[in-house]
């Protein structure tokens, strides 16, 4: 069994594409299409993770690749995986040096040094070009934007998937 905290979601398959069974992969949170790039990915399905080996990847650009999958070979079938959710393996991700990006922190436990626990590293905001943002959702539901600033990062613990934050104050409080 695939454990889903073990993964990272990076992108979302959008829609068919043509009649063959491919479907146009969307990248998300911060990830570009290398993000893909690999033999296999999970698609969440029915609340789990199932793994689809990849035929065929063609990239269109730096946010969305036509990927076949074996196994989906019409348009119908390319319909059944529509809208799922598209992960990888959060070890895929590491950089040469096998060093912690920022989007394997998704998934991460987030913590304030001064305030404790905050909650739980969602997202990677980029749409703003030049300020990137961890979106933390709080355990009430609610939701805190931290800037992506490594003044503000007091450690990464990548062993407990913890990040603890050194927040100016009053920020939690926006």
């Amino acid at each position: 069994m695939i454990n889903k905290d073990d993964c990272v979601k990076v992108a979302v398959c959008a829609r068919p594409h043509g009649v063959g069974g491919e479907v146009v992969v969307r990248t998300a949170g911060g990830f570009g299409t290398d993000d893909v790039s690999y033999e296999f990915l999970f698609l969440e399905l029915g609340g789990g993770l199932v793994p689809f080996y990849v035929e065929e990847l063609r990239i269109r650009n730096a946010e969305e690749a036509l990927v076949k999958f074996e196994g989906v070979d019409s348009q119908a079938d390319a319909r059944r995986i529509a809208e799922a959710a598209v992960y990888v393996d959060r070890s895929w991700l590491g950089d040469a040096d096998g060093d912690v990006t920022v989007e394997m922190l998704v998934g991460f436990e987030a913590s304030e040094r001064s305030h404790g626990l905050i909650g739980t590293i969602a997202a990677i905001d980029d749409s703003v070009a030049g300020n990137p943002l961890f979106v933390i959702e709080r355990p009430d539901g609610g939701e805190v934007l931290v800037p992506m600033n490594d003044d503000l990062v007091d450690t990464v613990d990548a062993q407990e998937r913890r990040v603890v934050f050194c927040l100016p104050e009053g920020l939690l409080q926006l």
